[in-house]
């Protein structure tokens, strides 16, 4: 009876066998055929494929070997680089793919040692080499756009775990033998780094391959990188790029050390002539801080020579690549070398060397160009058109900001007329789900910062006159107040939420005294943000801010705070948080500002909080006719003791001069009807009218020495900045005119009088 069931088995897989190899060979006939169909001919394909490799190899051992030779024959005789441009065809064939490589027996053939890799194990091993070849292909072309496509993915953790495993396990550090260079990794090895290479470049893929410990491991590879063969390291810096690409992975690089490493890799890659010096760059960029990069100001510019070249050559194919990138990768790091260093956006449209040479006008209309190229990236599907159509609106925000670009911008009505139909259309909801970078803002909110800096949103009227120059007005505000109590806003950047709660909820316990516009509360919709936004600002009496990196680096805090401070000329008191120093548009804004700093975000110091409180107290005082005397019972252990007025307003004439007060605005309205800086009110700090009368005859008599004194005590206090020499001599002839006005009041006065009290609050210097 063994014998009989034996020869029957055998039988059942010879006709299985021979079923399948007839089925192989009809697909090969096709291959001949006139006006074949490439698409149909692969899907038969991989089908069949599927059915064979799904059969242990005892059982189909001829089949292994047929398919293998017909996979090799069909992929020269199709055009399997278009086929795959179908996006449906690319995510079957990746899944497929990647079932049959996750089955038991490839993976234990995976875990075997490479000396028990023999025949007929040789079998096995050739297809987990095409296997993987096919997949690398496939996979960061599958559009993976559906919740089960991703969920399918996450399902496959163990799987990606179990290859990057395999790949550490044949590094060099793992080597029975000691290795010095040209270590060569197996064809299974290097084909799995180009798997992940080109998973990684799928960007909403890298949390899952974090998951699978990639970010540590490829940090180690490139650490080895020299001991091996240049075929063997090629994807490294390549992984490394594309899991930098996404904020979680360029944190989880940062935390083992990768910026340290790439450096040392760009010093052994040096002699190369492709790509890899300038993926190291990029990845540095997207790595590294504003003031990292600045570190190395000949290296940065080398590095935006080549990202704005590789646009411009990009730009001109029509599958919009150059070099093996597409031309969205320069354009993300381009967005986050822009987003708060002038300079950079300086070099990149009138200094950077490229071939042709550009300038200002010629790089300016290459990125609207690109504009006008992926307008209709969002009726369609796919996600890299989108994904360059975002940071296209992130660059050209950018550049908006600048006054000097801003107007080459403006002249082009068809650009303005696009950007318009952005925020006309409800094109939001169009856009697929996907990844976006922390230094990215999404379009129609970009769109609207576009035409905020542009002054043709709607809080502005404006005209063009013949030269192209802006000239424009603010529309007033028509909104009511719904309250009689003054109105202060706070604005903050969402990564800083928690902190926000608790300072929403301190100042929530003064509602008696003033109200709170925050975004949470007024903002409904995402379609009337910006105008929600600036209409809170313009009904604020002071406005809070929470200052921090994330803010620093956030297109839309970096819209508000210039809104603010500006265009309504509000009253501003920073909040910075931590160990964060301004710098840059915010850094030559802020200098002047009175301000408080919390460094421990969960627990925040009650004095500090107080502190705040007082000065936005202060800072009400003098606009608003209200008596703040004591903060809350749960502070006043912690109350400073605060002189505010009960009646003092903010006027446009100045008071007779024996009528100012020590308390009062009357010094600070002195120097803004004279036009002079509030830098320098803040500089001399006068604390009354007498002090700036004894002052003035000593100004009067040595101008020229009194003005070299301060001009070093300017740059101590505003972080080496120079005064401005006109500045200082309207500040002299105003005081001039105000002791020839008032010589009697200072032969009257008493020189007894009191300081008032100071106010706590820091000043930044």
């Amino acid at each position: 009876m063994e014998n009989i069931t034996e020869m029957i088995s055998n039988n059942n897989k010879s006709s299985l066998c021979q079923q399948l190899l007839t089925r192989l060979e009809q697909l090969k006939t096709q291959l001949t055929t006139p006006n074949k169909d490439d698409k149909q001919i692969w899907l038969q394909f991989l089908s069949l494929w599927r059915e064979i490799l799904q059969n242990p190899l005892s059982n189909v051992q001829s089949c292994y070997v047929a398919s293998a030779q017909l996979l090799t024959e069909l992929l020269a005789a199709i055009n399997f680089d278009s086929i795959i441009k179908d996006e449906s065809i690319a995510c079957e064939t990746t899944f497929t793919c990647m079932a049959l490589l996750n089955q038991l027996y490839f993976k234990n053939y995976v875990l075997r040692k490479t000396e028990q890799k023999m025949l007929p194990r040789k079998r096995i091993h050739d297809h987990i080499y095409l296997l993987l070849v096919v997949m690398a292909q496939t996979i960061f072309i599958a559009s993976l756009a559906t919740i089960d496509d991703r969920q399918c993915i996450e399902n496959y953790i163990d799987f990606f775990t179990l290859l990057i495993d395999h790949v550490d396990q044949s590094m060099p550090e793992f080597s029975q033998k000691v290795v010095h260079k040209d270590y060569g990794l197996d064809d299974i090895n290097e084909s799995i780094l180009i798997l992940l290479w080109n998973a990684a470049d799928q960007t909403g893929l890298v949390p899952t391959l974090l998951k699978c410990g990639l970010a540590k491991r490829v940090v180690t590879w490139l650490a080895q990188s020299t001991k091996l063969t240049e075929k063997s390291r090629r994807p490294l810096i390549s992984i490394v790029h594309n899991i930098a690409r996404h904020d979680d992975g360029a944190d989880e690089l940062n935390n083992y050390g990768a910026i340290d490493i790439i450096k040392q890799y760009q010093k052994t890659e040096s002699g190369t002539t492709d790509s890899r010096i300038l993926i190291a760059s990029m990845a540095l960029a997207l790595l590294s801080t504003p003031e990292q990069l600045k570190s190395d100001k000949k290296g940065m510019n080398v590095v935006l020579n080549h990202l704005l070249q590789l646009v411009m050559n990009a730009a001109k194919n029509d599958r919009y690549r150059c070099d093996g990138f597409h031309v969205s990768e320069p354009l993300a790091v381009l967005v986050k070398m822009f987003v708060v260093d002038e300079p950079t956006l300086d070099y990149v449209l009138c200094h950077a060397e490229t071939e042709p040479s550009s300038d200002m006008f010629s790089t300016i209309q290459l990125f609207v160009s690109l504009l006008f190229d992926f307008s209709q990236a969002l009726k369609g599907t796919n996600r890299l058109e989108q994904f360059t159509l975002i940071a296209i609106f992130n660059i050209l925000w950018s550049i908006s900001f600048q006054p000097n670009y801003a107007p080459e911008l403006i002249k082009n009505q068809k650009l303005i007329e696009t950007i318009k139909n952005f925020i006309d259309e409800n094109y939001e909801e169009k856009i697929l789900e996907q990844y976006k970078p922390r230094s990215m803002e999404g379009i129609k909110e970009a769109a609207h910062g576009i035409l905020h800096n542009l002054k043709i949103d709607n809080q502005s009227k404006t005209t063009i006159d013949k030269s192209g120059n802006v000239l424009d007005g603010l529309v007033p505000n028509t909104l009511n107040n719904i309250s009689s109590k003054p109105c202060i806003m706070i604005s903050y950047c969402h990564d800083n939420n928690t902190f926000c709660d608790q300072i929403l909820s301190f100042l929530s316990e003064r509602n008696d005294v003033f109200d709170i516009w925050i975004d949470r509360t007024y903002c409904q919709s995402a379609s009337d943000l910006w105008e929600s936004i600036a209409d809170g600002m313009e009904r604020s009496c002071v406005i809070v801010c929470l200052v921090s990196r994330q803010y620093f680096e956030s297109k839309s805090c970096r819209k508000e705070f210039i809104y603010a401070a500006d265009t309504l000329k509000k009253t501003i008191v920073p909040v910075l948080l931590e160990n964060f120093k301004p710098r840059g548009w915010l850094g030559i804004r802020i200098p002047d500002m009175k301000y408080i700093r919390f460094r421990d975000l969960i627990q925040p110091e009650q004095t500090k909080v107080v502190e705040l409180m007082n000065a936005i107290l202060l800072s009400l005082s003098v606009s608003t006719p209200v008596v703040h005397e004591n903060l809350p019972s749960s502070s006043q252990q912690h109350t400073i003791t605060l002189s505010v007025p009960a009646t003092t307003k903010e006027t446009s004439t100045l008071r007779p001069f024996n009528q100012w007060t020590s308390s009062g605005n009357d010094i600070t309205a002195w120097f803004a009807h004279h036009r002079i800086s509030r830098r320098l009110c803040d500089l001399f700090e006068f604390q009354t009218g007498k002090e700036m009368l004894d002052y003035a005859e000593l100004l009067i008599k040595d101008r020229e020495n009194q003005m070299n004194i301060y001009a070093k005590i300017f740059a101590e206090k505003y972080n080496g900045s120079v005064m401005p020499p006109h500045e200082f001599y309207r500040f002299s002839a105003a005081m001039k005119e105000l002791l020839n006005d008032n010589r009697s009041s200072l032969s009257s006065a008493n020189k007894n009088s009191p300081m008032p009290t100071k106010s706590s609050t820091c000043i930044i210097l």
